[in-house]
């Protein structure tokens, strides 16, 4: 596909992007959303171009769904393979509104990363990146109700509120960093471990003018790999964990991965997966790969103290990748590489 059709089919996700409302960014399919998770993940791919985007919906059982929508592009944007290291460069934008006051966030951010082979053999990296963006966060009044609006134990519509706000906007910078490292000692078996820092500016968060309120530091780590198992299946654990101030985030399970076609040119592989969100959820997600194409849907099943009102249920998600690249057949090496 030409450079032109790739942006204008970028460039058409970012607007779904502007038109989907959404909740503080969370997906499921943490591995399908890469500069989420970690900027030095930038470019690290085997191709010219890669396309994401990620939609989810969630808690529509007990109050007006919240949704996220997110996409990315991301591309190896200098390769010297004579020095075995990359230059990568990418974009993300995301737009997510929670609740009945439809409190939204829609970010722009901007990741570069550089990627260094250890060894001779090119099968170890290390990477690192930085990410760099603005964000602005909204907020809708009008739907909020207050005291003044009951009267006698009743809720009267009409009556008006004589709240005062000091905005219903505001925007803030945003800094971000991470390390990866990868290591695939043979064909069908790899190594990933990564860790992030987010907020490292600390930004401001007050709606009203409180100097104090701040968003705090956020630490990702992930960890996974691929297993071989027999010909036809590898085995996928994951696990990442979330640290921002008192909050604690750990999700862990694995995807196992069934390959209908080993043929270069038609690729093919049913993917199924369990994860455990502690104290939170289990979601099960089925997906593929076809060629290129990478694709998955999860949902959701909520098992916090919240399930009493939810009955279980959680949320959906979908995830799509496509790598852009010149033909070339996949062939197996003798000494694997990911990104060469």
């Amino acid at each position: 596909m030409k450079l032109k059709n790739i942006i204008l089919f970028f460039v058409f996700i970012v607007w779904m992007s502007a038109s989907v409302l959404a909740q503080d960014i969370h997906f499921s399919q943490f591995w399908s959303s890469p500069l989420h998770i970690n900027p030095a993940q930038t470019g690290f791919f085997d191709g010219q171009v890669r396309l994401s985007a990620q939609h989810r919906t969630q808690w529509k059982a007990i109050t007006k769904p919240y949704q996220t929508f997110s996409s990315s592009i991301d591309l190896p944007l200098i390769k010297r393979p004579y020095r075995q290291e990359v230059f990568g460069f990418g974009v993300n934008i995301f737009r997510d509104v929670a609740g009945d006051s439809d409190f939204g966030t829609t970010q722009l951010n901007l990741s570069f990363s550089y990627i260094k082979s250890l060894n001779r053999r090119n099968n170890s990296f290390l990477s690192f990146g930085i990410q760099t963006g603005a964000a602005q966060r909204t907020i809708n009044y009008a739907e909020l109700h207050f005291d003044e609006q009951f009267y006698n134990g009743r809720f009267n519509q009409g009556t008006g509120n004589t709240e005062i706000f000091a905005h219903d906007n505001f925007i803030f910078g945003d800094i971000n960093a991470g390390l990866n490292w990868v290591y695939q000692p043979k064909n069908r078996q790899m190594w990933n471990f990564g860790v992030a820092m987010f907020h490292l500016n600390r930004p401001k968060q007050s709606l009203f003018n409180d100097k104090d309120v701040r968003l705090d530091m956020k630490i990702i780590g992930t960890a996974t790999t691929s297993i071989k198992l027999d010909g036809d299946i590898d085995l996928n654990p994951m696990i990442i964990t979330s640290f921002q101030g008192t909050y604690t985030e750990i999700i862990f399970g694995g995807l196992s991965k069934y390959i209908l076609d080993k043929d270069p040119l038609t690729y093919t592989t049913l993917n199924f997966g369990i994860f455990y969100r502690a104290a939170d959820a289990a979601y099960l997600m089925m997906g593929g790969e076809y060629m290129r194409f990478n694709f998955g849907i999860s949902y959701d099943i909520n098992m916090s103290r919240l399930k009493v009102a939810s009955r279980y249920k959680g949320g959906w998600e979908i995830s799509i990748s496509y790598i852009f690249d010149k033909y070339k057949p996949r062939k197996i090496k003798e000494l694997p590489c990911p990104i060469f």
